[in-house]
């Protein structure tokens, strides 16, 4: 584990949950606020390094095979993507608008998290809607395996995120604002490059493996790194957002998970804290949650008229979803992905 990234995740997590606050009330409605949908881009970018961080040298060595590889990734995904898709049906939170055949079209694209790959937020959204980043976690976590040998093979590895990064951003200048958000935030084919970027950043990191440097040079890395990032993050009102979906922030994103990585600095020190880990632990169910209680909390302000102002009505989901994540955390997700693996493992 290297613990300053896994506490970055909560930090990233608690930006997609600002970005939702509008849901509450619309004084949060601010560039500022929403904007935080980024926090997805780090987690594609996180993503491809950390799994390349993971399984490089396990693969190199043959101590893994594809097959475990993708039932570890299945017991981390789908056990909390299913039981919260059971959760919002069971809550009605998508309805039956349009009769039995639609919901069970829109219910069996998520279940099997290809409703991305429908450029209709009708079908992306539905249910509960932050699991549609799921659906690329899926396609990174297949493609991985066939990948990993790129690993040693930097100068290719290279060419295919610049052939799909072009590919992007060509496609984001002739694609109408109207369709923007539906190509190229949620499309997992997309976000490819996002998780080929993670992967470049850690063979990065591994040719610069053997330099150690001072650990004042490594705090004020890591101080630059996320400058860098506010930057562009304070910048991003005068960029069209099509850009700011994915390839605005690969810089900036891919900076901060070099930096960190390193763990030398006094900053990755203070991220090693162990109640900041604790949050990253549990950032995945904090991610999958929050919005379900955002909409329960304004479905149960409608009909009791809660009397918290909008800042005590966050403070309130804010809390209930660190209590329910934690919950989760040890209480099913460790669990399920342990039975999953036993499970699968056994066919």
């Amino acid at each position: 584990m290297i613990k300053s990234l896994t506490s970055l995740r909560m930090l990233f997590a608690l930006m997609v949950f600002v970005s939702h606050c509008n849901i509450v009330s619309g004084v949060f409605d601010v560039h500022l606020m929403t904007e935080g949908y980024v926090g997805v881009s780090f987690f594609y970018v996180l993503s491809g390094f950390i799994i390349a961080y993971s399984y490089d040298k396990r693969f190199q060595l043959g101590t893994v095979t594809k097959r475990e590889f993708w039932v570890a990734r299945v017991a981390r995904i789908y056990p909390l993507h299913w039981l919260m898709l059971m959760v919002t049906a069971a809550l009605g939170t998508y309805t039956l608008a349009n009769g039995w055949c639609d919901w069970l079209r829109h219910f069996t694209l998520n279940a099997t998290l290809c409703q991305a790959y429908v450029p209709d937020a009708g079908y992306y959204f539905s249910f509960n809607s932050p699991s549609w980043s799921l659906c690329c976690e899926q396609l990174f976590y297949f493609c991985f395996p066939f990948l990993a040998p790129l690993l040693h093979k930097p100068r290719t590895l290279m060419a295919l995120f610049m052939l799909s990064a072009m590919a992007v951003v060509v496609g984001m200048g002739i694609t109408g604002e109207g369709m923007a958000r539906d190509i190229w935030y949620v499309n997992p084919i997309a976000r490819f490059p996002d998780f080929l970027l993670g992967m470049l950043v850690y063979t990065a990191s591994q040719r610069k493996a053997n330099a150690v440097p001072s650990r004042s040079y490594a705090t004020w890395s890591e101080v630059g790194a996320l400058v860098l990032f506010a930057t562009f993050y304070v910048l991003s009102a005068n960029v069209p957002k099509v850009y700011r979906y994915s390839c605005y922030y690969w810089l900036p994103v891919a900076c901060v998970v070099y930096v960190f990585s390193r763990q030398r600095g006094a900053l990755s020190r203070a991220l090693a804290w162990r109640p900041f880990v604790w949050c990253g632990e549990i950032s995945f169910g904090f991610y999958l949650i929050h919005h379900l209680l955002f909409r329960l909390y304004v479905e149960a302000d409608r009909h009791l008229s809660l009397p918290f102002p909008p800042y005590v009505a966050v403070g309130v989901v804010l809390t209930a979803t660190l209590a329910l994540s934690a919950a989760s955390f040890y209480g099913f997700e460790r669990p399920m992905n342990k039975l999953v693996k036993r499970f699968l493992s056994k066919k």
